[in-house]
Parts: C-alpha cells; sequence; structure tokens
C-alpha cells in the first residue's frame, strides 16, 4: 500500500519531526507505485500553481508556501512561516527514494 500525505507545519516537511503525522491535512491511498507516482507528479505540479514559492530538500521532498501565510508559535513568541510538503509512505514507513520532480 502506498499513500501520499500532505502535511501543513511551521517547518519544512523533509525534517520529519516525531510529529509530522500530526500535521496531516490530506492523505491519498493506492495499491501500486505507478498509481502513486502518477498522483504525486500530479500534486507536486498543482502546487507550484497555487503556492507562491517552493523549496526541495532532502529525499527530494517538496515545501511550498506563500509568503504571507503564517502561524504563531507560542513557545517562540514569534510568527513562523506555513508550509506544505508531501510525505510518501510505502506500507506506513516514510520511502525516501522519490524521484526529482521539477
Amino acid at each position: 500500500m502506498w499513500t501520499v500525505a500532505k502535511i501543513r507545519a511551521d517547518y519544512e516537511g523533509w525534517w520529519l519531526f516525531s510529529d509530522w503525522t500530526d500535521h496531516i491535512v490530506e492523505r491519498y491511498d493506492f495499491e501500486t507505485y505507478d498509481e502513486m507516482l502518477n498522483q504525486y507528479q500530479s500534486l507536486i505540479s498543482k502546487s507550484k500553481n497555487h503556492y507562491d514559492n517552493f523549496l526541495i530538500g532532502k529525499h527530494n521532498i517538496h515545501a511550498f508556501y506563500n509568503n504571507c501565510e503564517l502561524g504563531f508559535c507560542e513557545d517562540c513568541d514569534e510568527d513562523l512561516q506555513i508550509f506544505y510538503s508531501f510525505i510518501v509512505l510505502n506500507n506506513n514507513e516514510v520511502y525516501y527514494d522519490l524521484p526529482n520532480i521539477k
């Protein structure tokens, strides 16, 4: 089973902090790698048109953001940039071998 999970967090998705699953806002499940990859590529393409900016980090994980979308961090006592990333899972384990999608 393959899954693409979209997270919304005040950090780029490739950091995969221990609480990253608490930030899932969308989830897509697939039976095959090819089905997952087609949808993953489509989600990346659509996100490039929807968000102002993006970065590509470790494991080719994208982080999308809009310049003025900030969230207040009470612990930091400041506003932090909000990022959206797509994390791919294979049988509920993070899949690190993502292709480079530009």
